[in-house]
């Protein structure tokens, strides 16, 4: 019983890991930031007027937010231990290639 709950929790956290970590290599999260500031014809048009006008300058008036954040203690959390994790598992490779490199030199 301890050994299936354990096992299935390894799988889900594992699981997680590889979907956050292909995500975040696929540029999936930089897409979807980088379309969070794409200017709207609108608002290109408005910051064409300031500029004849004068007017000061902001990015930020000019900025169209397309979707909502859902950033939560939960998402920061799931992006902490996956960091972790993609950290723990390169130590590991690390540690087998240098003890391969080691007993390849020694042989």
């Amino acid at each position: 019983m301890k050994n299936d709950f354990l096992r299935i929790l390894s799988f889900t956290v594992l699981f997680l890991f590889f979907g956050l970590y292909i995500a975040s290599t696929n540029g999936y999260i930089d897409y979807q930031a980088k379309n969070q500031m794409i200017l709207t014809e609108e608002q290109i048009k408005k910051f064409e007027e300031d500029v004849k006008n004068d007017r000061p300058i902001d990015v930020k008036n000019y900025m169209v937010r397309q979707e909502e954040l859902y950033d939560n203690s939960i998402s920061q959390m799931s992006l902490k231990l996956s960091n972790s994790i993609g950290e723990a598992v390169q130590d590991f490779l690390n540690f087998v290639f240098e003890r391969m490199e080691h007993f390849m030199k020694t042989s």
